[in-house]
């Protein structure tokens, strides 16, 4: 069986031959290429037929998942996967050569974790790095993880496989909102998480993905509320050492105000974009949404300030 199994649910073709090259470009090469086609009208196997690599493996689902159940396709990759350790990679993301190298001496080194995260850049359209994102130590509790502040996204992580499945696969959320975010805390509640030190994931910043959707801002803000929820489950915990029984006070003392931040934020962004229309509607609906009106209203301000003013 392979050490890894690299995954990519696949919709859409723009950039997959970029990504498939990445990954085949490992200079670790016990590895194995899962690729999902989510039943996409456009031409996937177009481009996975040019391969022929014996590590590829390649299957198409027969009903699409569709974007508001893609943890479904995240699942389904899993399903599949051989190797000890499985990643699960958007398909028009890429890896650095080093990806999978850097994560197999992190595992030589703590052999009892289930989760490594690597060092991520952003990437535009035409792969130039806009962003490189934070070091973080080689070592982190689960507490760790949660508190200090980071960019993450589902392809930075790499989990046990056995860990995965045996915690119910990946946490399913609509349109994968936070899906990641609490895949990776259950995965790393016994064991921490490693960190890459050079930089192994490039995250495709197109407009797009589903980050950049507003028209599911509904389900993405119940995510977050689940998120809080999750969370507040999870505080019962008792840490074992007096610095992660600091962490998780800063993580519970902040709970509310970070959830409330991450939402003000959306309901800002939506009204940025359409500022007639999307002022009406929350004005309307943010009771619904537990948003106080102060914060609607200083969300509506920044809002506008910045569509009009800046």
């Amino acid at each position: 069986m392979p050490l890894f199994s690299v995954t990519i649910p696949a919709f859409k073709p723009t950039f997959l031959a970029e990504t498939i090259d990445s990954v085949l470009a490992q200079e670790f090469s016990d590895f194995e290429l899962i690729i999902v086609n989510d039943a996409s009208p456009y031409d996937i196997d177009g481009v996975v037929c040019r391969y022929t690599d014996p590590r590829i493996r390649y299957y198409t689902n027969a009903t699409n998942c569709g974007a508001r159940n893609v943890v479904d396709n995240w699942n389904i990759c899993l399903s599949y996967a051989k190797g000890e350790y499985v990643c699960c990679i958007g398909d028009d993301d890429t890896l650095t050569p080093t990806y999978l190298a850097d994560f197999a001496e992190l595992i030589r080194k703590y052999p009892k974790v289930d989760l490594l995260h690597a060092r991520s850049v952003i990437i535009d359209d035409k792969s130039r790095i806009v962003r490189e994102l934070e070091l973080r130590p080689e070592w982190e509790s689960v507490y760790s993880l949660i508190w200090n502040p980071r960019n993450t996204h589902l392809g930075d992580f790499m989990f046990r496989t056995s860990q995965l499945r045996s915690q119910g696969g990946f946490y399913k959320l609509p349109y994968g909102w936070a899906a990641d975010d609490l895949s990776a805390f259950t995965a790393a509640m016994d064991n921490g998480c490693c960190n890459t030190q050079r930089v192994g994931f490039c995250y495709r910043g197109n407009a797009e993905s589903i980050s950049h959707d507003m028209s599911c801002i509904d389900d993405k803000i119940r995510a977050y509320q689940h998120w809080g929820d999750w969370m507040q489950r999870f505080l019962q915990r008792q840490p074992d050492n007096a610095n992660d029984c600091q962490l998780r006070q800063l993580i519970a003392d902040n709970r509310q105000h970070y959830v409330e931040a991450h939402i003000d934020d959306m309901v800002e962004w939506d009204i940025r974009k359409q500022p007639m229309r999307r002022t009406l509607f929350w004005l309307i609906n943010h009771k619904k949404f537990d948003i106080s009106t102060r914060r609607y209203l200083r969300s509506m301000a920044k809002g506008l300030k910045h569509r009009f003013f800046s």
